[in-house]
């Protein structure tokens, strides 16, 4: 009897295996000649290109960026290296300013309690004036001569120093006019000079406007304060009024002193009026004569000074003139100066708070 033949079943799952494997090469196969045949579509390489140009740029951009961030940093700490530097050297100069106002003050204080023991000095000026002493005299005026005369303006613009303020105090009462701010600061000023008269001195005041009034006649200094104290109490009295005639006053001053070595002159602006029959060469628009003219212009006030100086009788005595402050008279200060600088004088336009 034949035996029954046993299955190899080895052989048939061999078979399959081997199957599948061959059917497996062969897809891939397919799939990678289809892969290698397959084209990329041209708007996504351009696309792709485009994000990887934007990408470069922009990182270009910022490392551009970076570079600029990285030099102003540097230029700052530059800058504050030299702020901090100049800091240190602006504190040792005032260190250095501290110790010097320090030794400043000591001397200071040495001189004061100097002062303090040498006791009280005694003032040996004629008359009296307001303030401590020789904080009051200006540097540059000095009153000198042996024969002094003084010429005090007392016209009504040396009442304010504003023309609207004058206006007002022309059509004032007169004690309005005697207590304008200007006219009592003139005053103060013809004090200040009558309290510096050197010893041995005569003095004759004479004060001005369209007329003139005498104040006092050839006065000697030396041990006479009671006659300097009459001038102080006249020209109390005297009402600043009317125009500005020089001429009027140099020739009522001649008549009392009429050698005067030294002029000292207290006026705020160039003369409005000349004297009648002087020869002044009139026109149409400069009539200088009284009550021939309500008001007068610039180049007019400059043909009545030029007048005047031409009949000038101190021509060889030394003039020192004080201007004080007034509008609309632009060419009194250089004229003055002129007139006092041919004369080897002094000409000052004092600040507001002397005398």
């Amino acid at each position: 009897m034949l035996k029954a033949r046993r299955e190899q079943g080895f052989n048939l799952a061999f078979l399959d295996v081997m199957a599948c494997g061959l059917g497996a090469v062969i897809l891939i196969l397919i799939l990678v000649k289809f892969s290698a045949n397959t084209d990329i579509p041209v708007d996504e390489v351009n696309r792709l290109k485009e994000e990887l140009a934007a990408t470069l740029n922009q990182s270009d951009s910022l490392e551009q960026s970076l570079t600029q961030k990285q030099q102003t940093l540097a230029q700052e700490t530059a800058t504050l290296e030299e702020i901090q530097s100049r800091l240190q050297a602006l504190k040792v100069q005032q260190e250095a300013i501290t110790r010097a106002l320090k030794d400043e003050i000591a001397v200071v204080a040495d001189l004061e309690d100097a002062i303090a023991a040498a006791g009280p000095l005694v003032a040996d000026d004629p008359i009296a004036i307001q303030g401590a002493g020789e904080e009051n005299y200006l540097i540059g005026l000095k009153v000198e001569g042996k024969r002094i005369g003084i010429l005090l303006d007392m016209s009504a613009s040396m009442t304010h120093e504003r023309l609207i303020d004058v206006i007002k105090a022309k059509v004032g009462s007169d004690a309005q006019k005697q207590t304008g701010p200007k006219w009592q600061r003139t005053l103060s000023i013809l004090n200040w000079l009558l309290a510096r008269l050197p010893q041995n001195s005569q003095v004759s005041v004479v004060a001005y406007n369209d007329t003139h009034k005498v104040l006092g006649q050839a006065v000697n200094n030396q041990n006479n304060a009671a006659q300097l104290s009459e001038i102080v109490s006249q020209s109390m009295a005297l009402i600043p009024t009317e125009g500005t005639n020089l001429q009027q006053g140099l020739a009522a001053l001649r008549q009392v002193m009429p050698d005067a070595s030294s002029l000292y002159i207290i006026t705020d602006g160039l003369p409005t009026y000349v004297n009648a029959n002087s020869g002044f060469n009139e026109s149409r628009s400069c009539r200088p004569i009284q009550s021939k003219q309500a008001t007068i212009s610039g180049e007019c006030r400059v043909s009545v000074f030029g007048h005047t100086m031409r009949f000038n009788p101190f021509t060889s005595a030394t003039t020192n003139i004080i201007l004080l402050p007034l509008e609309g008279d632009p060419a009194a200060p250089a004229l003055y100066w002129s007139w006092a600088d041919s004369t080897r004088g002094t000409f000052i336009s004092p600040a507001g708070t002397w005398p």
